[in-house]
C-alpha cells in the first residue's frame, strides 16, 4: 500500500471515527481504523461491532493494499503533521510509515484480515431525506433518549412513518420517562416497518456528528431486520437496532388542556439560564407561577440563596403553580426553533405540551415535578 493524501483531509477522515473505535477494549482490532487504498481512493472503516463507520476520501493511491492501525495513534500523528501533503506507505511486518516533509513516523498495524466483518444489511426498502431536516430531527429528539443502557425500551430513539396533509412523514420520538419529544419531516421512498425500530443513542450521535454538510444534500436510510444504515456522499454507517420495544407514546399525549401560555421563545430561554443557577436540589426543581400576563420563576439553593424573574406572557385559563425540572424544560425550549411557544397545562401534576405555533412538525411533553 502506498498513498498521498492531503493532511486535512486525513484529519477529517480520522476525527470522525473518534467516537465509534473502542478506547478501552481487550480486542486491540476494536481500537483500529482499517485502511484500504482503492484506484477509488481511501477508505476508512471503524467498528465497535455494534455500530460501523466507513468513509471514503480523496487520496492518489501509487499501490494498493490494506491495513488496520490504531485510529488514536494515527489520529493524533496526522494532527501534528506541519506540510498539506502526507504519504502513507505499508512496509514489512505490518508496519505503516507516515511522512510528512521532513517529518517521518512508523505505527505499528494489525492484519487486514483479522478486522471484523461488517455484516450485510438485508434491506429491501429506503427513505430518502434531506440532510438538514435529518440534522433537524435528531436535535429535537436525541437530548430525551434515557441514557441508560438499562431502561430498555427508552434507550433509542423509535422511527415511523405519519401520514398527513402535507404527505407522508418520517417521525422520529424518543423519552427518557421524564420528557417526551417527536419530532418529523418529509421524506421519499419506502420506509420498510419492523416491529422494532429503535435506533441507538450511540449510533444516532455519531450520525449527527456526521451530518454537516449541505441542507438539500440527500441521506438514504434503510432498515433491515435488525439494522439500519444511513448513508450519504462519502459516508455509511451500519448501526443494530435495539431489542426492545418502545412503549405507545400517545397514551401519555393529553387530549385537551386547561390552560394555554404563550411566551417569547428567547426570553424564556435566558430566564431559565439565569433562574437555573439556584436550582440544584436533586430534580432541579423550579417554580413557574403561571398568571393572567406573566410567568414568574423561582428558585432555591439550601443554604446558597435564592432567584426569581418574571417573563410576559399570554395566558388563556386559570392561573397555576407548577414545578418543573429546569434541565428538562431548559432542553426543550432550546430545541425548538421560531419566535414563540405554546405551553399548554392541565392540572399541577400533568403533562404540559410544549409547541411551536409556527411549526406543526414537532413536539414536546414535560412530566411536571412536585413542589415542597
Amino acid at each position: 500500500m502506498d498513498l498521498l493524501i492531503k493532511r486535512d483531509e486525513l484529519v477529517r477522515s480520522l476525527g470522525r471515527v473518534q467516537g465509534i473505535v473502542e478506547r478501552r477494549t481487550t480486542t486491540p482490532l476494536l481500537s483500529s481504523v482499517l485502511l484500504q487504498a482503492r484506484a477509488e481512493g481511501l477508505r476508512l472503516v471503524a467498528t465497535d461491532k455494534a455500530m460501523t463507520f466507513i468513509g471514503d476520501v480523496a487520496a492518489t493511491v501509487r499501490t494498493p493494499g490494506e491495513i488496520a492501525i490504531d485510529a488514536v495513534n494515527l489520529y493524533q500523528t496526522a494532527r501534528v503533521l506541519a506540510d498539506d501533503v502526507v504519504s502513507i506507505t505499508l512496509l514489512e511486518n505490518q508496519r505503516v510509515e507516515v511522512r510528512c516533509g521532513t517529518a517521518v513516523f512508523k505505527l505499528n498495524g494489525y492484519p487486514a484480515a483479522e478486522f471484523p466483518v461488517t455484516p450485510p444489511l438485508d434491506q429491501s426498502k429506503s427513505l430518502t431525506v434531506a440532510m438538514g431536516e435529518l440534522r433537524r430531527i435528531v436535535d429535537q429528539t436525541l437530548f430525551a433518549v434515557a441514557p441508560d443502557e438499562n431502561r430498555y425500551g427508552l434507550n433509542g430513539a423509535h422511527v415511523e412513518d405519519v401520514a398527513t396533509e402535507a404527505g407522508p412523514m418520517l417521525r422520529m420520538v424518543s423519552t427518557d420517562g421524564n420528557r417526551l419529544c417527536w419530532s418529523q419531516a418529509p421524506y421519499q421512498g419506502e420506509l420498510g416497518i419492523h416491529r422494532k425500530m429503535l435506533l441507538p443513542r450511540k449510533g444516532l450521535d455519531q450520525v449527527r456528528k456526521l451530518l454537516d454538510g449541505g441542507d438539500d444534500v440527500p441521506v438514504e436510510i434503510a432498515f433491515g431486520e435488525r439494522a439500519a444504515l444511513v448513508s450519504f456522499p462519502g459516508v455509511m454507517v451500519h448501526m443494530r437496532l435495539l431489542e426492545a420495544d418502545f412503549p405507545d407514546y400517545r397514551q401519555v399525549l393529553p387530549a385537551s388542556y386547561k390552560r394555554r401560555a404563550l411566551v417569547d421563545r428567547d426570553l424564556l430561554d435566558a430566564a431559565l439560564r439565569r433562574v437555573s443557577i439556584f436550582a440544584a436540589d436533586s430534580s432541579h426543581s423550579m417554580r413557574f407561577a403561571f398568571g393572567e400576563d406573566s410567568l414568574v420563576l423561582t428558585a432555591r439553593k439550601l443554604d446558597a440563596g435564592d432567584s426569581r424573574e418574571e417573563v410576559a406572557v399570554d395566558l388563556v385559563g386559570e392561573p397555576i403553580t407548577m414545578g418543573f425540572n429546569a434541565r428538562f424544560v431548559a432542553d426543550v425550549v432550546g430545541a425548538v426553533s421560531g419566535r414563540r411557544l405554546a405551553l399548554e397545562l392541565g392540572d399541577v401534576l400533568s403533562p404540559c405540551i410544549v409547541r411551536a405555533p409556527e411549526d406543526d412538525r414537532c413536539l414536546f411533553v414535560v412530566m411536571p415535578v412536585r413542589l415542597d
